[in-house]
């Protein structure tokens, strides 16, 4: 009875340090020491902290708006809070109080707007926008053969869908090393073809043109819409405003940039894959949202068709200039007025 009593407490002992040791290992990784899952946030979702932290109701006197997207309509890029708070204030007047939660990010496709969407289940809002539809494109560029309806061909997915299988890591990281252990093991015995989240491998780009993203991409808007109705938000789909200067072939040098008005900040086409591969995957997740936004009567703006095709309000083929952003902001505040979306 001794010896067992023994081997238990050294057995307890082993992994307590063992434990100990993992996590301030993960720590050098960005991993917080006492709730590890936080890595979600410090590591992927990393403008959603401050969201996190603040209670948000929708039966008060503020609108409080969340914005889903990428880096177009992101905090930074648009200014679109500040614009949208100005343009809404002189219709509802100065005293009216608009609240704006923007989480859109660079890179982010349907999927992470989806998940970060799930994650605030504890908020309500008054009005969901989301703004995002060439970021998925990115995903078709790699073989049929290794594409994944759920994007863990990207390694940015495959590590958040690592990361949420391990529930307990907030109890125990060990669990969550060996199978991250395992995986990176497997990867390399099987020669696993990851896409990375930015940039495209120049031998895999052809395939792009197959638009693989379409039914992921359905799925994931189709995820949103049925968030929103089970949380009773109202959600605004809005198409996807991009410019490709007409008889122009683009190649993603800096000579592209000539066809753009002059901003500090562009991206060459070919981060999201050739050219005509990137216009035919916007076009198709347009069509989607179309269709997704009237057989779900879900409120949608065409801002493809609303936006006009001006090279001055682009700085690439989807983000914009400062005559854009005032643009975009004129425009989406105009049909959130019209359409009374904030009443």
């Amino acid at each position: 009875m001794r010896r067992a009593s023994f081997y238990i407490a050294y057995f307890l002992i082993l992994f307590l340090v063992t434990e100990l040791l993992l996590r301030c290992a993960l720590c050098f990784l960005g991993y917080p020491f006492l709730r590890p899952s936080g890595f979600l946030y410090k590591e992927f979702y990393t403008n959603m902290d401050k969201l996190n932290a603040t209670e948000i109701r929708n039966d008060d006197a503020i609108k409080d708006i969340l914005i889903l997207g990428g880096s177009v309509i992101s905090t930074g890029y648009l200014n679109l809070e500040p614009r949208l708070d100005t343009l809404l204030k002189q219709k509802y007047g100065n005293n009216a109080k608009f609240a704006f939660y923007n989480i859109a990010a660079p890179a982010h496709t349907a999927l992470d707007n989806a998940m970060k969407y799930d994650l605030l289940d504890k908020h309500h809002f008054d009005l969901v926008i989301y703004y995002e539809a060439i970021n998925d494109t990115h995903a078709n560029n790699i073989p049929p053969a290794d594409f994944k309806d759920d994007y863990s061909h990207i390694k940015w997915y495959d590590d958040i869908y690592l990361l949420g299988a391990h529930p307990e890591i907030n109890i125990t990281v060990i669990p969550y090393l060996i199978d991250k252990t395992i995986h990176y093991l497997s990867d390399k015995v099987n020669h696993k073809i990851y896409l990375s989240q930015y940039g495209v491998d120049q031998k895999f780009i052809q395939y792009g043109a197959q638009v693989q993203s379409e039914r992921a991409y359905e799925m994931n808007v189709g995820r949103i819409i049925a968030k929103s109705r089970s949380k009773g938000e109202k959600l605004l789909l809005l198409s996807y405003a991009s410019h490709f200067p007409p008889n122009i072939a683009l190649t993603g040098d800096k000579k592209d940039l000539k066809y753009y008005a002059k901003c500090n900040f562009a991206t060459p086409v070919t981060m999201w894959g050739s050219p005509e591969s990137v216009r035919k995957g916007v076009n198709r997740h347009n069509e989607i949202l179309r269709r997704l936004a009237q057989t779900n009567s879900v409120a949608f703006m065409d801002m493809e068709k609303r936006f006009p095709a001006d090279s001055s309000l682009f700085c690439d083929v989807c983000h914009l200039s400062e005559a854009g952003a005032r643009q975009f902001a004129r425009e989406l505040a105009a049909f959130l007025i019209d359409e009374k979306m904030l009443e």
